[in-house]
């Protein structure tokens, strides 16, 4: 068994931009051997990097290569981050509808710090939007808002809101039908059943249907959603509101 060091040096060879350790054991010395690295790529491009291949063991054992860059494809830069806006607090009266300002009327007088971020893409467009916020961040009210511009037009199309789990939207059901069952005459918020001609009659029936992934996947492929949650590992990470409108269909499901 022999160990190797491996170092990246920039092109002056003054930086170590990388190093780990290789472990070659004795019948696998014929194979060939794959190392995948991550390094910093810095504007302008420098020509080349330096790789060098060092015996822990041996002295004069070494190989160093230069890395060419000549002919590099590097992939597009992620957009920067959303800036956070120096705004003042938001009001109910924001909202411009006695009925909507209703819904919250008795719970809050003015949105959160962040609520105010997301209130013109999600209140005042019909814009695609991604939204990351941590726990209690007020995230229910991300989705509300989208409804709320949904249900300010004429034409009205049915919601689609995804919930992880079946608890999640039994609880979500009976807090929407609260608060929505005097709304503009009243909304129809139900859940899916996993019995499709049952659910066929309710995606007819409701303004809001409330689902798992499963059962959006069996129901409809297509649509505009609201994803309420994201889950990783079978716990939460980052709760999200997020919103699609497949390019085939020109109804809009939120």
């Amino acid at each position: 068994m022999e160990t190797f060091l491996i170092v990246i040096e920039d092109v002056d060879g003054e930086v170590i931009l990388f190093h780990d350790s290789f472990i070659l054991r004795q019948r696998y010395t014929e194979d060939k051997h794959n190392v995948t690295l991550t390094v910093p790529m810095f504007e302008p491009v420098p020509p080349n990097y330096y790789i060098s291949i060092i015996s822990d063991r041996w002295l004069h054992a070494e190989t160093r290569l230069p890395i060419s860059f000549k002919h590099l494809i590097l992939p597009e830069k992620f957009p920067p981050p959303t800036p956070l806006l120096d705004l003042q607090p938001l009001p109910l009266s924001a909202l411009h509808n006695k009925e909507f300002e209703a819904l919250y009327s008795s719970t809050i007088q003015t949105f959160n710090k962040i609520q105010p971020q997301v209130f013109q893409a999600l209140y005042t467009t019909d814009e695609n939007v991604f939204i990351g916020a941590p726990t209690s961040s007020g995230k229910t009210i991300y989705a509300e808002f989208a409804l709320l511009r949904l249900w300010s037009k004429r034409e009205q199309p049915r919601a689609v809101c995804i919930e992880p789990y079946q608890e999640m939207v039994d609880q979500r059901v009976m807090e929407w039908r609260a608060k929505f069952e005097k709304l503009q005459g009243g909304k129809e918020i139900v859940s899916l059943t996993r019995g499709t001609s049952a659910d066929l009659r309710l995606l007819e029936k409701g303004d809001v249907i409330v689902c798992t992934p499963t059962q959006v996947r069996q129901i409809f492929p297509f649509y505009f959603w609201v994803f309420s949650h994201l889950l990783t590992v079978g716990r939460p990470f980052t709760t999200v509101v997020t919103t699609q409108k497949h390019p085939k269909h020109r109804s809009s499901y939120c």
